[in-house]
């Protein structure tokens, strides 16, 4: 079994769910069968979304090779990352550690392509204005079926990340989303802030599983599965 890497801590909630996520999707009938998981939670990354058009740009990407390489270090075999804004930052960093990084970018277009219907995006400020998702190479594939909120409801989503930061999961924000989601004539949404990992739960409940795209959730069925390298970060 792969030893599995994770950096976190972008923020510390959602990365701690996660966490819980991998152990929930791979329950064995003896502890010692499930998977051995290394993490390293780092709160101290600088805001993402400032540093997609400010300076820091340089100090996340030293971070990342750092952090990234001493989970390798420790034993990893493959790696993820619990931030999708910081996808942005990776052509900056060593090659050999992107080789053995899980692309959540990539995850979520995979599971787009196989999923039916129309999606609702919500992501960060920072993921939107740095494209992260419209760069991918596969990202025409789904792009079609993908609604992109208006400017205010962009303020409206990037304000919910940042209060479950703070918070963890509230209760009005699934009700919240499951509105924008009805205001944009979509069938589902497409977690694209790992911060919406706190309510992805809650998300199903109300709109079922297979509306609710959440590459942490998709991430956690594979771990028992090969290797995907069409899965790997492209950049």
């Amino acid at each position: 079994m792969d030893v599995l890497g994770v950096l976190g801590g972008m923020g510390p909630l959602a990365s701690a769910e996660f966490l819980k996520t991998l152990y929930h999707a791979n329950l064995r009938s003896r502890e010692q069968d499930m998977p051995r998981v290394l993490v390293d939670s780092d709160p101290g990354f600088p805001d993402r979304t400032e540093a997609v058009d400010g300076p820091g740009a340089q100090e996340i990407a030293r971070r990342l090779d750092a952090r990234l390489g001493d989970l390798l270090a420790r034993g990893a075999d493959r790696l993820v990352m619990a931030c999708f804004t910081a996808h942005h930052f990776l052509p900056l960093v060593d090659p050999l550690l992107r080789a053995r990084l899980t692309s959540l970018v990539d995850l979520t277009i995979d599971e787009l392509d196989r999923a039916e219907g129309r999606f609702l995006l919500l992501c960060t400020e920072g993921t939107r204005r740095a494209r992260i998702f419209q760069s991918a190479p596969l990202w025409d594939r789904v792009a079609g079926r993908v609604a992109l909120l208006g400017e205010r409801d962009q303020e409206l989503v990037h304000r919910m990340v940042y209060r479950m930061k703070r918070n963890g999961a509230l209760p009005d924000v699934a009700p919240a989303v499951d509105r924008l989601r009805a205001r944009y004539g979509c069938t589902g949404v497409v977690l694209g802030c790992t911060e919406f990992h706190l309510v992805s739960g809650g998300l199903a409940a109300l709109l079922g599983e297979a509306n609710v795209v959440d590459a942490l959730r998709a991430f956690a069925r594979t771990i028992q599965a090969p290797y995907r390298k069409d899965l790997q970060h492209a950049g």
